[in-house]
């Protein structure tokens, strides 16, 4: 309780500094003439393919989980809960909420909701490493190599580790099989570790391995395609890469703490990324407030008619998420 309290203040401290550095000598005059410039349908299609995403998104996790397709309704409300769990709540609680919440609507044994959200979450791992490594190569002069340095080594981590685990899963699961069970712990322990790592045997044998796999590269370029359209929006005649490199940036930002929504995250992310294409500061700050405003809209529509329409109590459940996971 104490190390989630601190994050929530380290978070909100981080936001704030940033906030004062990008608001800094900020041109005001031309910052709303740059608003005034944007071109609003664009700005529509970029957050039509913001739902797109969530779509694909929620698809992709019912494969990873080995569900069948008539249970993605479940994993598409649970997606968006999850997704307004991390605009309200810093230290990513919508991940938590997610779990919770699949828990409840697929109904998905509480081992199994935990292992397909991680997988979930390493297979972005890998696909933001390969782009990680593309950006790279595009900006190697510009940016730091120990933060390229370091974003590879997520990269091999995470590959690494789920080859690991699917090719170990077998002896694993015998070892915990094995277990002999002591107090009142261990057997939901042992419980929890059985439904984990069956979930990870049904993701090897699932026959769609590759169409997950070519569902995450979709999705990740359709990130980086709405990231586009919002520089579309303001008119900026920048290459497909520059959205390329915006994104990068963004996932490599927001595993910083932060305030709940990134706030100040994303405008130091926006303004470093497109500096390198030379858009001063203060456009790149309207460009990081207008991206954020899109994708705050499409995740708070789609997640608050999901907690009404389920009767989900958002608050509720993330004061009650450790016992959910421990009963």
């Amino acid at each position: 309780m104490k190390s989630k309290r601190f994050l929530i203040i380290l978070g909100t401290l981080i936001s704030l500094i940033l906030l004062v550095i990008v608001f800094s000598h900020l041109d005001w005059q031309a910052f709303f003439n740059t608003l005034k410039t944007i071109r609003p349908l664009e700005i529509l299609l970029a957050g039509l393919i913001i739902v797109v995403i969530i779509t694909l998104r929620s698809l992709r996790w019912t494969l990873v989980a080995d569900m069948p397709v008539s249970k993605f309704k479940h994993f598409w409300q649970a997606a968006n809960i999850g997704h307004l769990g991390n605009m309200i709540y810093p230290a990513r609680a919508g991940e938590v909420l997610r779990i919770v919440a699949i828990h409840h609507f697929a109904p998905l044994v509480i081992g199994r909701a935990v292992s397909s959200a991680v997988i979930d979450r390493m297979l972005d791992a890998i696909v933001m490493g390969l782009f990680v490594l593309l950006v790279l190569w595009i900006h190697g002069q510009k940016i730091d190599p120990n933060i390229g340095r370091s974003i590879v080594g997520v990269f091999i981590v995470a590959t690494l580790g789920l080859m690991l685990l699917i090719v170990f899963v077998d002896r694993l699961h015998a070892r915990v099989q094995g277990w002999v069970t002591r107090g009142k712990w261990q057997p939901r322990l042992q419980e929890w570790l059985l439904h984990a790592l069956e979930g990870v045997i049904s993701f090897r044998q699932a026959r769609n391995l590759s169409i997950t796999l070519l569902l995450t590269l979709s999705i990740f370029l359709l990130e980086y395609l709405w990231m586009w359209q919002i520089i579309a929006a303001f008119g900026w005649d920048l290459p497909f890469e520059a959205a390329l490199t915006v994104g990068v940036f963004l996932l490599l930002s927001i595993s910083l703490p932060s305030a709940p929504g990134y706030i100040g995250i994303y405008q130091i992310a926006c303004v470093l990324a497109l500096g390198l294409y030379g858009i001063d500061k203060t456009q790149a700050v309207a460009y990081s407030i207008v991206l954020q405003l899109v994708m705050f809209t499409v995740f708070g529509i789609q997640g608050m008619l999901v907690t009404m329409y389920c009767g989900f109590n958002l608050s509720q459940e993330r004061q009650s998420d450790l016992s959910h996971m421990t009963n």
